[in-house]
C-alpha cells in the first residue's frame, strides 16, 4: 500500500512535495543531536542512584523493581504521548517543555521523594519527559534524511550515548565525595532547566505533516508491510529487555556481588555505555562492507557472550571489562533495526519508529519490573544468565528482518 493510498498526511497524499520549514535541516540538525547527549544523562542517572535510594529510604530490593517499573512506565507514557497527543505541538515547544518537565520531576524526587510511593511518582515525571525528546529524534531524522539512514542513526544513538557514559562517572564521584542521591537530582534539575533555556534560543525545524496517530494510520501502518512491522517490532523488544536491565542494574549488582564502592559501581554503568558509544562510531563504516542482518546477528551474538560473561565474572574487574564489551555488543542492535523503517513510505517510517520506541519501552518497563524479583528468588548471577534469552531471540530474528525488506524491494521492482 501506498502512502497516498493510505490516508496519511494530506500533503503526502495529494502527492505534493513536503513543504520547508523554519530553521533549516541543517541548523537543526545541529540542536537535535548534541540535545541527546543532555537526554542520555538525565536518562541514565537511576542506575548509579538505585543503591543509594535503596538504603537510605531502608527499601527492600524488590522495592527497587517497583521504582524501575514507575521510571520506565513513564517512558512509556511519553511514547504514547508523543505518538497521540502531540502533533500540533511544534518540537522545539516540547523539547522546551520537557526540559522543563525534567526539572520539576528532578525538584520533586530531591524534595518529596520520602517513600516509595512519591519516588515512583517524580522518577514517572522524569522517565516521560526524558523520552519524549529521545522519540522525537528518530522521528525528526527518518522525516528529513533520506540517504544515508543508517550512519543518521547511528550518530542520533552516539551522541546519546556520550551523554549516559559521562553521567555516571560524575554521579558516581559525586556520591564518593559525600552528595546524597537528593542532591544529585537538585544538580540534574539545574542542568535541565538550563537546557530548556538553550533549547528556547535555538532554531529547530518542525516535523513535515506530523499527525496524531487514529486507527486509520496503525491500520494502514499494519497492512503496509505486516511481517517485516512484526519482526521490527519482536527484535526491539527483545534487545531493550536486555539493555534496560544492564544500564538499571548492573551498578547495584556490582555493589552487592562484588561490595564495590558508589563510584567504582557506577563505573560499571560508564563502560557499558563506552562499549556502547564505541562500537556506535565503528559500526557506521561497516554498513557499507556488509548487511544489516548481518551485522546484527554479530553484534548481537558478542553481546550473548558477554551477558553471560558478566553472569559468571569471578571477579569485579572481569565484570567491569565485560560491561564494556557487553556495550559493544549492544552498541549497533538498536540503530540496525531502526534502519529498516525506510522500508515503509513516506511518513509510516516515522510511525514505525515510534512503534520500536513505544515496544522498547514497554520492555524496560517489564524487564525492570521482573528482574528484581528474580534476583531475589535466584540470586544476580543466576537472574543474569537467564536475562541472555532475549538476545539470543534477537539473533534468531536478523536474518528474518532481512527476509522481509528484500521482499518488499521485489515487490516494489515489480
Amino acid at each position: 500500500m501506498s502512502a497516498r493510498e493510505s490516508k496519511g498526511p494530506a500533503a503526502e497524499r495529494a502527492g505534493r512535495p513536503r513543504r520547508p520549514h523554519p530553521g533549516g535541516g541543517s541548523r537543526s540538525a545541529a540542536v537535535i543531536y548534541p540535545s541527546q547527549v543532555f537526554v542520555g544523562a538525565m536518562l541514565i542517572t537511576l542506575g548509579p542512584l538505585l543503591d543509594p535510594i535503596l538504603r537510605d529510604l531502608r527499601l527492600p530490593l524488590t522495592d527497587g523493581g517497583l521504582l524501575s517499573f514507575g521510571f520506565f512506565l513513564g517512558r512509556l507514557f511519553g511514547v504514547l504521548l508523543v505518538n497521540f497527543g502531540l502533533a500540533r505541538v511544534p518540537v522545539k515547544t516540547i523539547m522546551v517543555a520537557c526540559a522543563s518537565l525534567l526539572a520539576l520531576g528532578s525538584v520533586g524526587a530531591a524534595l518529596l521523594g520520602v517513600g516509595l510511593w512519591p519516588l515512583m511518582v517524580a522518577l514517572f515525571l522524569t522517565g516521560m519527559a526524558g523520552v519524549i525528546p529521545n522519540t522525537l529524534s528518530g522521528v525528526w531524522v527518518a522525516a528529513h534524511v533520506r540517504k544515508g539512514l543508517e550512519k543518521a542513526m547511528l550518530g542520533i544513538g552516539a551522541y546519546f550515548a556520550v551523554g549516559v557514559v559521562v553521567a555516571p562517572l560524575v554521579v558516581g564521584a559525586a556520591l564518593d565525595l559525600g552528595a546524597t542521591w537528593r542532591w544529585v537530582f537538585i544538580g540534574q534539575a539545574a542542568i535541565s532547566a538550563a537546557m530548556a533555556v538553550v533549547l528556547w534560543l535555538l532554531p529547530i525545524a518542525d516535523v513535515p505533516e506530523r499527525e496524531n496517530l487514529r486507527a486509520r494510520q496503525l491500520k494502514a501502518v499494519a497492512s503496509s508491510h505486516p511481517t517485516l512491522l512484526a519482526v521490527i517490532i519482536a527484535a526491539t523488544f527483545f534487545y531493550v529487555f536486555i539493555e534496560g536491565t544492564l544500564y538499571v542494574w548492573l551498578a547495584k549488582l556490582h555493589v552487592d556481588v562484588y561490595s564495590a564502592g558508589h563510584e567504582t559501581a557506577a563505573l560499571s554503568v560508564t563502560l557499558l555505555w563506552a562499549g556502547i558509544t564505541v562500537g556506535r562510531y565503528l559500526a557506521g563504516p561497516l554498513t557499507r562492507l556488509a548487511s544489516p542482518a548481518r551485522l546484527l546477528t554479530i553484534f548481537a551474538s558478542i553481546l550473548a557472550v558477554f551477558v553471560v560473561g558478566i553472569a559468571v565474572a569471578p571477579n569485579l574487574a572481569v565484570s567491569e571489562a565485560f560491561a564494556f564489551l557487553a556495550g559493544f555488543g549492544a552498541s549497533a542492535c538498536w540503530p540496525l533495526i531502526s534502519c529498516y523503517t525506510p522500508r515503509f513510505p513516506g511518513w509510516q517510517a516515522g510511525v514505525v519508529f515510534s512503534g520500536m520506541m513505544l515496544a522498547g519501552t514497554a520492555a524496560n518497563t517489564l524487564s525492570g519490573y521482573v528482574f528484581a524479583p528474580t534476583v531475589a528468588a535466584l540470586g544476580y548471577r543466576e537472574a543474569m544468565g537467564i536475562w541472555v534469552i532475549p538476545v539470543l531471540l534477537l539473533i534468531a530474528l536478523a536474518f528474518p528482518l532481512e527476509k522481509a525488506a528484500r521482499r518488499i524491494e521485489r515487490e516494489q521492482v515489480v
